[in-house]
């Protein structure tokens, strides 16, 4: 799986690159130069899946084996979901009138954010770690 900028202006980054980068160098954001499709099967077999598998099946579908090992890849998804306060991380409640409410709080900050941020961390520490570097970060929540 490669990377392209939206502007045109780079193709063909690794995932490594495309994840301490965040923007392309001509302004742009990047995107895969391919979108991975998915039959029928596949989605109805997904639909049985815990959040945490779907998190597994999904990036396995754009970060490599070659950048991360299919069983490193699912080991760091773990340890960035074993901080959350609910076991199903996104848990659905039902309410009377009928409507569903999906649950993306249970967080370490409490934020919808910690769902994508909790498996970044995990994936730059991956390539830090193998390449014996250190990075500082700074986030806040909106």
């Amino acid at each position: 799986m490669k990377y392209t900028s939206t502007r045109g202006g780079l193709t063909g980054v690794d995932f490594e690159k495309v994840l301490f980068a965040g923007f392309a160098p001509d302004g742009g954001l990047f995107m895969p130069e391919e979108i991975p499709k998915l039959d029928k099967r596949t989605l109805q077999t997904w639909s049985s899946y815990s959040y945490i598998q779907l998190v597994k099946e999904i990036c396995s579908l754009f970060i490599p084996p070659e950048s991360i090992p299919r069983a490193e890849l699912e080991g760091l998804i773990d340890k960035a979901f074993s901080r959350f306060r609910h076991r199903d991380i996104v848990p659905i409640a039902k309410l009377k009138s009928g409507l569903n409410v999906m649950e993306m709080w249970h967080g370490v900050t409490h934020a919808f954010k910690d769902l994508a941020m909790s498996c970044v961390g995990e994936l730059l520490g991956y390539f830090l770690k193998r390449s014996n570097k250190h990075i500082t970060i700074l986030v806040a929540t909106s």
